[in-house]
């Protein structure tokens, strides 16, 4: 497999860089200047790695040259080959505050909290101890595509960074995951935006560990209201493109922004529909309404079902109890 390179003047270099996961390639962008930068360099996979330096190696460059690398957020196939590429470097890492221990235990310590944290999140929610369980194995195996780097440069929301030629000011935009960055480029009138804002498909506002504070399943952080917020917060910002982590560039943000809040509202009320005047689990929701999709992918469609929950709870149209079997039920409010 190889990595396609796309040059926008007076912006990045686009390089789509093979992952192994179903979305199947992820946008790596190259600042050309000083600091030589590699922003969400993918995953540690064989045929990353070989893209990677192929693309590098058409520009006259080898790994070697990377001065910086910046990771819009925790997601392996975002962050996972930074470790590779600092030993190769001693290149310096960007990344959201937050991820300063994350990224230090990605080899595993992390992955094993984020995921008995999921767990728990589940078991809480109505989802079948098997299913957790062969969830559990393929994260488990999953973790083979990171490895644990040390952040040198933490940032937070009003920051600037220097990348290649270019100086951008720090977003943070929580929702599709607790440490999401938008970097919004000072001179360019373009964004870095990762997997917040993505054209051809919705970020899933999932069900994460938080990152600031002890996790407990019973007090997760609510991700679709943050990502909701992070939506509207991103539709004032006064920029031309955002360059995504997959797909290609959003030329009109604002109008996606709308279209998105418009999805979430439908979705809402679904789930509303599908509660009726019964009582339910998030799961026995999610069945509802994504039937198969959510027997295969019992945890996305659950985080879904939670966020679209968590938004009309904060709304007064449901409340939420947890039964005398140990399971979280919501139930309409009159």
């Amino acid at each position: 497999m190889g990595c396609t390179i796309h040059r926008q003047v007076g912006q990045p270099l686009l390089l789509t860089l093979p992952v192994p996961y179903a979305v199947r390639v992820v946008n790596a962008y190259l600042l050309l200047g000083e600091p030589l930068t590699l922003v969400d360099p993918g995953a540690d996979w064989a045929d990353t790695r070989e893209a990677l330096e192929g693309a590098l190696a058409s520009h006259g460059l080898q790994l070697e040259d990377v001065e910086r690398i910046v990771i819009t957020h925790q997601h392996h196939d975002h962050a996972g080959l930074a470790h590779w590429i600092r030993e190769r470097s001693g290149a310096e890492v960007v990344a959201h505050h937050g991820l300063v221990p994350y990224l230090a235990g990605l080899a595993w310590d992390a992955m094993e909290a984020e995921d008995q944290f999921q767990a728990g999140v589940m078991r809480l929610h109505g989802v079948p101890e098997e299913r957790i369980q062969e969830l559990y194995e393929i994260s488990k195996a999953h973790r083979e595509y990171g490895g644990s780097v040390a952040v040198d440069i933490p940032v937070r929301d009003g920051d600037v960074v220097a990348a290649g030629m270019h100086r951008f000011t720090v977003h943070e935009r929580p929702g599709h995951s607790p440490s999401d960055l938008v970097l919004v480029a000072e001179d360019g009138g373009f964004a870095l935006g990762g997997d917040h804002l993505i054209g051809s498909i919705s970020s899933n506002p999932v069900v994460h560990r938080p990152l600031d504070r002890p996790a407990d399943p019973r007090d997760r952080p609510p991700a679709l209201v943050a990502y909701l917020e992070s939506l509207r917060r991103t539709a004032t910002l006064d920029i031309d493109v955002v360059l995504p982590g997959h797909g290609p560039p959003v030329q009109d943000h604002g109008r996606l922004v709308g279209e998105r809040l418009a999805f979430h509202q439908r979705r809402k009320d679904r789930i509303v529909e599908a509660l009726g005047a019964g009582r339910s689990t998030a799961r026995e929701l999610a069945l509802e309404i994504w039937g198969e999709v959510a027997r295969k992918e019992p945890f996305l469609t659950l985080s879904e079902a939670l966020g679209h929950l968590d938004v009309l709870e904060l709304e007064g149209r449901v409340e939420q109890a947890e039964d005398a079997d140990g399971l979280r039920r919501y139930v309409a409010r009159s």
